[in-house]
This record gives C-alpha cells, structure tokens and sequence, in this order.
C-alpha cells in the first residue's frame, strides 16, 4: 500500500496527513474551514492542500455528516449548512487522478482505531464515542459495517428506557439521552450536592465528567449515585449490543473515556449482570481509544480498505 492522505473534516479547521504504509502520519497540515465561503471554494483550497503533500494512492474523508448511501454525496452538514452536495464529484474535479473515499467521521475514527490504534489485530470490533453525544461504529473482517442500505449504524440510538427521555434525534430512551457528556452534564449540574456545586464554580461554572469523578473519590454520596446510574445504563447498551454483535474487542472514546480506569474498572465489573450467557460465552474486554485526533486522519486514510473498495 502507497502514501494515502486522510482529511478529518471540523467545523473550525480540516486536519489532513499523509500516511504511510504503516498507518502512520508523516506529514501534516491544518486548513481553516472558513463556513462563510461557498462550498465550492471550501474544497478547492482543501485539494490545494491534499495536492501539497505530494502524489499519492488515494484520498479519504472524514466528515460530520449524513451520507447518501453508496455515494459522496452529503445529505446535511449541519456544521457548515450544507445539503445534498456532491462532495466526491467537487474534489474529482480538482484531484482527477486520484481515488476519493468519503465517510462519516465517526467511522473513521473507528477505522483508525482498527487499523493502528486500539482494536489493531482483533477481527472484529465495536467502538463508541462518548461525547457531546454517542456515536459508534463496527468493524469486521477487516470492512466497516454499514448495513443493508449502506447508511451505518447508530448505537446511540438503541432504546434503553421504553418512554424515557426525550432524545435530540426525536426518539424517547436512546441510551445517548442518558450516556452521553452532555447527559451527565445535565445529571451534574441538577444535583443538590454542595460539593458538586463548589467544584463546578472552581471550575469557571463549567460541569464536566472530570469534576463528577474527582466528587466521587472525595466521597460525595450524590456523586456516586450520579455515577452508579450512568454506569448501569451504559452496561445496559453495551451490553445489548455485545449480545447483538459478539465483538472481539470494544473501544471507547470520546471526553468520558479519559476518566481512565475510574470509568473501566467498574464498567467492566458490570458487564457479567448486562450480557447474555456471560458465563457460558463472556464478553470482550472494554478498552480506551489510543490514537485521540489522530483517528480520523488516520481512518479516513484507510477507508478504501474499510469499504471494501
């Protein structure tokens, strides 16, 4: 396999790095996504950059949209407002000679993980991504598993309390409206708890899963109740979706998955009460994500072998 660029497609800023044969980044180049400009101009100044870093095999995008299935087409980038556009087509132009894959962020950070960070030598893996919301993929075999339709799969969206809170995707009980940061967050800062309240003034009047954590190793009651729910409602989708699925490994990133083995240790304890014949068949082991930023570059590098293309 030659050099291949990868692009993780932000808001603010386009990461881009050229990747080696190992999956490793060996150049890099950052691109201010200027949302004002038009969608055309936008990709004219990202292939100006993939072009700097010199001719190579492929090119893969990340990006935080919809795609339409089996296409490059963009459904809706809230983040810059765009709809139904032609993404693969807008950078053929400019890149003629050069294969162009597009994918989901999110399954490119996935993609990463598999090919060179935490998932590297399993055959299959699931990952989420705890963050402002929960996002997650599945690998096997080597592919990215996209479903029937080619539109991917939602493990955030597994309903895990019939009639529960109302999720920002418009269903009731999706275990992001329970375990996503900016759930917990909600959780946090509705506690009556004093030191909760105190640790959040310290810190700018910003509540975060860090300050649940430090809460709970000085022996906050509220905090641990906090975190006792957050916890079995986690166990509960994952576990669902290891009886599901089956993975080898499962991977999880995003802002929560830096509270370490604060977060593992009793996640995993839990899993024995949360899957199917774990004394028969177990569960896989549950795992941080490694690469942090660099798994999107480094996915959307990889795409043409996740897809199978």
């Amino acid at each position: 396999m030659s050099r291949r660029v990868g692009v993780d497609l932000g808001g603010t800023t386009a990461k881009l790095g050229l990747v080696n044969e190992q999956n490793e980044i060996e150049k890099r180049l950052v691109i201010p996504t200027d949302r004002t400009l038009p969608f055309e101009e936008i990709i004219a100044r990202l292939a100006d950059g993939i072009k700097s870093l010199g001719p190579v095999e492929s090119v893969g995008f990340g990006v935080p949209s919809c795609l339409k299935p089996g296409s490059g087409i963009i459904i809706y980038a809230n983040n810059f407002g765009w709809k139904n556009k032609d993404l693969r087509g807008e950078l053929q132009k400019h890149l003629k000679d050069t294969a162009v894959y597009i994918a989901n962020d999110a399954d490119c950070a996935a993609v990463g993980e598999y090919f060179h960070g935490a998932g590297r030598g399993y055959e299959s893996m699931l990952m989420l991504t705890l963050g402002t919301g929960v996002g997650g993929s599945f690998m096997f075999g080597g592919r990215l598993f996209l479903g029937g339709n080619g539109s991917g799969i939602e493990p955030g969206h597994i309903i895990v309390r019939e009639g529960g809170e109302e999720c920002t995707c418009g269903l009731r009980g999706c275990l992001e409206a329970y375990c996503s940061a900016t759930a917990l967050i909600r959780e946090i800062t509705s506690s009556a708890s004093p030191l909760l309240a105190r640790l959040i003034r310290e810190n700018g009047g910003k509540a975060n899963a860090r300050i649940l954590f430090d809460a709970v190793e000085a022996g906050d009651e509220d905090a641990q109740n906090i975190l006792d729910r957050y916890l079995r409602t986690l166990a509960a989708g994952i576990g669902s979706l290891v009886t599901v699925m089956r993975p080898h490994i499962i991977v999880i990133g995003g802002g929560i998955s830096q509270a370490g083995d604060r977060l593992f240790k009793p996640l995993s304890a839990l899993m024995p009460s949360a899957v199917f014949s774990y004394d028969v068949i177990g569960c896989a082991d549950i795992v941080p994500a490694a690469l942090g930023n660099d798994a999107g570059i480094i996915g959307a590098a990889c795409l043409k072998d996740a897809l199978g293309a």
